[in-house]
């Protein structure tokens, strides 16, 4: 690999240059893996960006140096606990009053329940209403999240001013169906925030000077709010990571974000939810409440940020090397269908599925050319996985098989499976293509893909390949890249790759489903099996929006370290 690291030989020299950088706040906190912040609780601004992050010198890779660490913070300023307002407390006149600007009080959290007083369930049902008033100061951000809320209520709030005007509201910025928002207050005065259950007829009442003129129909159930107004606090830490190197982070609570930025200050990654949800149990990474996981794309330091909370969390980091050895991978792929568990997949067990020959005739096809077809799949995946990363610099450890050629030997250590056939009827599972995991690292190396038929070969539609074909086409080719595309998007998930912006202007292997002409890589002339057909590869994209991360990913990277000699 070009940027092959030897520990052994460089170990010594490493940590000498480490210990001799010049830090931008923090001192060496050696090999240490517990850190305590060094702004005061009650202060912000002495780590709040990229280039005042507190360094964790004991943290990476490296020669003496620990792959994990918790990091105690706090975000400022802590809140305080408020009692449960008391009912009717649904329009500004009525609100209960936070403290919050008043005194030294600036944030506060509280619980309450939608549904209940005189206009809830048990009242006139025009809707129950909860308000809260803060004194605001210009300059400061008015912070209102209904995060950590019992997952089943669908909350919405909003911010009024002292004359009823509504300035602000959202719906869903939060986890699930919960709520946040943050509005920059330019004028000194009260201020009402307003919690509600979402309803289709109206959020908020008709008159916010009026509980009872909701008009029916919203969600109810118990939350919990937290309402701050302050500047917002950001803490930055940064960890030194070689190419290649697998940094993992995790808060324990909901509410906060956590980036990753990139020595460029570009944004590596980003989220608020809990994104790693499919790592397989071998993966060494940490989970959370809210978790991400990276593959360093350059060596230097990457700053992680937690932002967008208030008071004291933990921050738990991983830092690895990709979970290989020597032993090469195998890829093998499956195109005769038969008895598959798909347990491993969120299917309910072992099904049957039928093989590729029962497909081929949907596509104009017959028996006879399924050999053709299967060879230009393999190859597709071949030139996807191997030849493009070695020609990346990768050093790439990895076999492709394919049922035509080869004994199944799925099952055996180091062998992963792409089955390519089936359909929704035979497997209960909806997707073209599902895989087992999305291994940031590539952590296990026996897992599963299924990448289903049916919909790919129906007589229309913008998923099936017909779509795409005419009298002109090469079906053979068409088909083959198509197949070969789709196994290396989920072998590309089980390999550390997240699923990629269709809507972008990049077509790259790892785009989520809505843009399958540019995965299948059907050209200008909109037809497929054409000479204007695009070679569709690995490649930087930003992340695909409903996966709640941010940023932007290098998929050849991520994939590449993963399939690769260790170094």
């Amino acid at each position: 690999m070009t940027e092959r690291i030897h520990r052994t030989v460089v170990g010594v020299a490493l940590v000498a240059a480490l210990l001799a950088t010049t830090p931008a706040v923090s001192s060496a906190v050696g090999t240490t893996t517990d850190h305590q912040e060094h702004e005061a609780v009650t202060a912000a601004g002495e780590n709040d960006s990229r280039t005042a992050a507190e360094r964790l010198y004991g943290v990476g890779t490296g020669y003496g140096q620990s792959g994990t660490a918790t990091v105690h913070g706090t975000l400022s300023p802590a809140p305080v606990a408020l009692t449960t307002g008391d009912e009717d407390n649904g329009s500004i006149a009525l609100a209960t009053a936070t403290g919050i600007g008043t005194g030294a009080v600036r944030a506060v959290t509280t619980s309450g329940t939608l549904g209940d007083g005189p206009h809830g369930v048990l009242g006139d049902k025009t809707n129950d209403f909860d308000f809260y008033k803060v004194a605001g100061v210009a300059g400061q951000t008015l912070t209102v999240s209904t995060d950590g809320s019992a997952a089943s209520t669908n909350t919405v709030v909003g911010v009024y001013d002292a004359a009823g005007q509504l300035l602000a509201s959202d719906d869903d910025s939060g986890a699930g169906a919960l709520s946040k928002l943050q509005y920059p207050i330019t004028a000194v005065g009260d201020y009402y925030v307003a919690v509600a259950g979402k309803s289709a007829l109206g959020d908020f009442p008709a008159d916010a000077q009026n509980s009872g003129s909701g008009l029916g129909g919203a969600d109810t159930g118990a939350y919990q709010v937290l309402i701050a107004s302050a500047p917002i606090d950001r803490d930055f830490y940064a960890v030194k990571l070689a190419a290649g190197d697998v940094l993992g982070a995790a808060l324990t609570a909901t509410g906060d974000r956590l980036t990753v930025l990139r020595p460029n200050g570009s944004v590596a990654v980003g989220t608020d939810l809990h994104s790693l949800g499919k790592l397989p149990a071998a993966s060494t990474l940490p989970r959370g409440a809210v978790d991400l996981a990276v593959v360093a794309d350059q060596a230097g330091w990457y700053a992680v940020s937690v932002t967008d909370g208030f008071g004291a969390y933990d921050l738990n980091l991983g830092v690895t090397r990709p979970g290989v050895d020597t032993t090469p991978q195998t890829v093998f792929l499956d195109f005769d269908g038969g008895s598959i568990d798909l347990a491993p997949l969120g299917g309910t067990g072992v099904r049957q599925l039928s093989g590729l020959a029962s497909y081929l005739p949907n596509w104009g096809l017959t028996a006879t050319d399924e050999a053709a077809v299967i060879a230009k799949a393999t190859a597709v995946v071949k030139e996807n996985l191997r030849t493009d990363a070695v020609r990346a610099g990768y050093d790439v450890n990895v076999s492709i098989r394919n049922s035509a050629d080869s004994t199944d030997t799925f099952g055996s250590p180091n062998v992963s499976r792409v089955v390519i056939g089936g359909k929704t009827s035979e497997s209960g599972i909806g997707r073209v293509g599902t895989a087992q995991s999305i291994d940031v690292g590539n952590f296990a190396h026996e897992e599963t893909v299924l990448v289903q038929l049916d919909r790919i070969s129906a007589a229309t539609g913008p998923l099936s390949l017909n779509t795409y074909l005419s009298t002109t086409s090469n079906r053979i080719a068409f088909v083959g890249t198509a197949l070969g595309n789709l196994a290396s998007r989920e072998l590309g998930a089980l390999y550390g790759a997240a699923p990629a912006d269709p809507a972008s202007t990049t077509s790259t292997l790892m785009d989520a489903d809505s843009n399958f002409p540019g995965l299948y890589g059907v050209g200008a002339d909109g037809l497929g099996g054409t000479a204007d057909d695009v070679d569709v590869d690995f490649t930087s994209d930003a992340y695909n929006p409903a996966t709640g991360l941010t940023g932007s990913q290098n998929a050849l990277n991520a994939i590449g370290w993963g399939i690769s000699f260790p170094c």
